[in-house]
C-alpha cells in the first residue's frame, strides 16, 4: 500500500521513534508500505516516521547508488562507528524540490536488525553512508536542516513555507500538517 509521506512541518515526528520489538507480519507489511511508497516517490531511502509511523524503521535501496548496494529495510538501526566529513547537496522526501548542502561523514559502518531480527551490520560510503544517515536522522527527531548552517536553514524553511502557501492558501498555519507528498509540488519552489 502507498501511503502518504508526511511534509515539513507538525505531522514529522521530532522525537525518537520507539523501537521495535515485535517482529511478526505487522513488521513485513510495515516494510512492504516502506518499500512500494519509496518506489513510487523515487527515493533512495524512507523512514516510518515518515509515513506515521512512529517505529524505528527505514528502508534503503543502495542499488541506486554506484556501489550496488542492497534493497532492504533496516529496524532499529544505530551508528556503530564513522570517518571523515564531506559537504554535499541533500534533499529530503519531506521538503520536496529543496536542495541544501549538508556536512556529513565520508564513511558510517550501522548496526541494525532486518524484519525477521537478523542482526545486519553494514559500511557504507559517499551518498550511501549518507543515505543510512539521514533515514536514522528522522528516526532519532531530526531532520536535515537540523544540519544546516543557519542562514541556510532559514532559507529553507522559509521556501517551504511559501510553497505550502501558496499549495495550501487559507490554512493560517506555519506548517501544512498532514498531506500527501506531490511530486509536482518541487515545481512551484520559488525563492521568497
Amino acid at each position: 500500500m502507498i501511503r502518504d509521506i508526511r511534509l515539513y512541518g507538525d505531522a514529522i515526528l521530532r522525537r525518537p521513534a520507539d523501537q521495535v520489538a515485535d517482529f511478526g507480519d505487522h513488521l513485513r507489511q510495515l516494510a512492504e508500505d516502506l518499500l512500494i511508497t519509496q518506489d513510487e516517490a523515487q527515493a533512495v531511502g524512507l523512514a516510518a516516521v515518515q509515513i506515521g509511523v512512529n517505529q524505528s524503521v527505514f528502508s534503503i535501496d543502495g542499488s541506486q547508488v554506484k556501489r550496488r548496494g542492497r534493497r532492504e529495510v533496516l529496524v532499529n538501526p544505530v551508528l556503530a562507528d564513522c570517518d571523515g566529513e564531506v559537504v554535499e547537496e541533500e534533499g529530503c522526501l519531506s521538503f520536496p524540490g529543496i536542495f541544501a548542502p549538508v556536512a556529513r561523514p565520508k564513511w558510517v559502518a550501522i548496526r541494525a536488525r532486518g524484519i525477521d531480527g537478523e542482526i545486519i551490520e553494514r559500511e557504507a560510503k559517499g551518498y550511501l553512508a549518507r543515505a543510512y544517515l539521514h533515514e536514522i536522522d528522522h528516526l532519532n527527531g531530526r531532520l536535515f536542516t537540523d544540519l544546516m548552517d543557519p542562514d541556510t536553514r532559514v532559507d529553507v524553511i522559509r521556501k517551504v513555507r511559501s510553497v505550502i502557501a501558496k499549495r495550501w492558501p487559507g490554512n493560517g498555519n506555519s506548517h501544512c500538517g498532514e498531506v500527501p507528498y506531490l511530486p509536482r509540488l518541487a515545481e512551484q519552489v520559488d525563492d521568497p
